[in-house]
Formats: structure tokens, C-alpha cells, sequence
């Protein structure tokens, strides 16, 4: 489906290279399918909240140039012509160079900032050798953060090159961690992505759970950890392996791992780890000069 669509924004006069084709659609498969014929054009997608005031989309589609918006009436029209659109892939003409996406920011002067991020970076992050995870195609992610959010990045992507699946969540499950621990059991959800917060709101419904989990691996993200407050939900899933990543949507997700055990959640410190496979952190003092181990920055 993804192909015919792909078809279709080239046939509206999308696709170009570093374009942006702008998703303007609520949580559904849809969204993904979108974010896969945008890139199949060739073009960039950029994510839009339709829930967002009409200024701020507005905005953003205006700033970032986009050539087309997928929304629902643009959905109503390719679903009456889809069965006149091929199935079979467009030529690729994507260079690792070219843009995959713009997400939004909030911009420290009042104005929502674009952060354009390439194809590389996105490859980088999940498939370079050294990396410290590794994913497969027996794996279920969840789609659970909003599109205009990087997380959504990671768990679309983390997932499908891989071979893996992954759940979209609808906004009301996201919103209800008795619901979410539902569908987490239903569709045997391998990998989960959370920030803190709402991880600390699923592990207490956890502890009354009456189901068993498929969970492998949960990501932490988007926030700080504390360490200490996952001790329940270690001692009840001890083969789950947690890992607390740290980055920027400008660094491309995440830039930093660590994997979170008894020690760590003994202890309580909130630690970000070490970088990465291909990347570097540094700490600089306010002249931007490094500074030796130890120091703060």
C-alpha cells in the first residue's frame, strides 16, 4: 500500500530530493504507511500534530517548504484511484546525503525550530557495527509517541529495518498504562520504548498484572532516569534487559547507552553512559575548551 501511495504524491507533484512532504494525520497505521511512500519518493517526511492550533501547522508547512500535506481528504481521494496505482516499488534516487525527515522543536525564540535530519544519520544510529543493541525480525515494537516526536523515529524505525512489527497505539491506550499492559500481553511486544515517567505509571499497574509479558527490552528516553524506581519491576521481570539512551533530536535520537542492573538501581545514580558506536561525547567547559575527567561541564 505504502507503493501505491508513494505513486500517488509523485503523480500529485511530490517526491523531489530534500523536499518535505508534510503527515498530517491522527494516530493510525496510516501514519506509517505515510512516512514509507514520502521516503519511497524520494522526498522527506515532516510530521504534523493535527491536534496542533492551526498557526503552528501552518507554520510549519509554510516554513519548511512542503510541497503536499497527506491528510485525511488527500486519503479519501487515493483510496478511490488505488486500485489503478502500481504495487511495485518507484526507482530509488535517495543518496544516504539526502533528507529522511524534519521534526519540529521548541525554538528558544517563541518560533517552533526544524531540525532536518539525513538519511546516514538515521542508518548510522541502528545498523553500525559495535552497536551495543540488536534487534530482529522476531521483534514487536510499539508505536506509542507521537510522530512530531524523535521517539517515534526509533520505534518505527528500530523495528522495520529490522524485519520486525510494530503495534500503533492508539491515543487513548497511550494514555491508559491498564489498557497499554493489555495490548503489550496481546500482541507479545518484545521491545519497549518509554520515557521515565510514563514507565513509572506501567510498572504500577505491572505489579497486579494477572498476564505474563514477552518483554525483552525496554528503552528509556526523552527525560531523566531514576534508577532506583524500576527496582520492582526488575525484581518481577529480571530477564528484561533496561537500557537508559540519551540524545537530542539535533544528535539523530540517541548518542549515549547504558544498561541498567542491580548495581545501578541499587545505587540510584542516574547515568547517561558511553556514547554510541561511530560517535564521540565530549565535556567543554563555556569557552567550549574540553575538560578533563571529572570536571563538570
Amino acid at each position: 500500500m505504502s507503493s501505491q501511495l508513494a505513486h500517488y504524491l509523485r503523480q500529485q507533484g511530490g517526491g523531489d530530493a530534500d523536499t518535505f512532504i508534510a503527515i498530517e494525520l491522527p494516530r493510525s497505521h496510516w501514519q506509517v504507511v505515510a512516512m514509507m511512500a514520502v521516503l519511497k519518493t524520494g522526498a522527506a517526511y515532516l510530521p504534523v500534530d493535527p491536534d496542533y492550533p492551526e498557526e503552528r501547522r501552518s507554520y510549519m508547512k509554510s516554513d519548511s517548504g512542503a510541497t503536499l500535506t497527506v491528510d485525511e481528504a488527500m486519503l479519501v481521494d487515493f483510496e478511490a484511484t488505488r486500485t489503478e496505482l502500481p504495487t511495485t516499488a518507484l526507482p530509488s534516487t535517495v543518496n544516504p546525503q539526502h533528507l529522511a525527515y524534519m521534526i519540529y522543536t521548541s525554538g528558544t525564540t517563541g518560533q517552533p525550530k526544524g531540525v532536518m535530519v539525513e538519511h546516514r544519520n538515521l542508518i548510522s544510529l541502528l545498523l553500525s557495527d559495535g552497536q551495543p543493541f540488536r534487534y530482529q525480525e522476531q521483534d514487536v515494537w510499539t508505536l506509542f509517541h507521537s510522530i512530531c516526536f524523535d521517539f517515534s523515529v526509533w520505534e518505527v524505525f528500530g523495528a522495520l529495518l529490522f524485519g520486525g512489527k510494530v503495534v500503533v497505539v492508539e491515543k487513548a491506550i497511550a494514555r491508559d498504562p491498564s489498557q497499554y499492559a493489555q495490548l503489550l500481553a496481546e500482541e507479545a511486544v518484545t521491545v519497549l520504548n518509554q520515557t521515565p515517567s510514563a514507565f513509572y505509571a506501567l510498572s504500577e499497574v505491572l505489579k497486579q498484572f494477572p498476564r505474563d509479558l514477552a518483554l525483552r527490552e525496554v528503552v528509556f528516553g526523552g527525560e531523566a532516569l531514576s534508577p532506583a524506581k524500576l527496582a520492582d519491576f526488575h525484581r518481577q521481570y529480571p530477564q528484561v534487559q533496561l537500557t537508559n539512551m540519551y540524545g537530542i533530536t539535533e544528535t539523530t535520537i540517541h548518542v549515549t547507552h547504558k544498561s541498567i542492573g542491580t548495581e545501578e538501581i541499587a545505587s540510584g545514580a542516574s547515568n547517561i553512559g558511553q556514547p554510541v558506536a561511530s560517535l564521540y561525547a565530549y565535556v567543554l567547559d563555556a569557552e567550549g575548551q574540553p575538560l578533563p575527567e571529572g570536571s563538570l561541564g
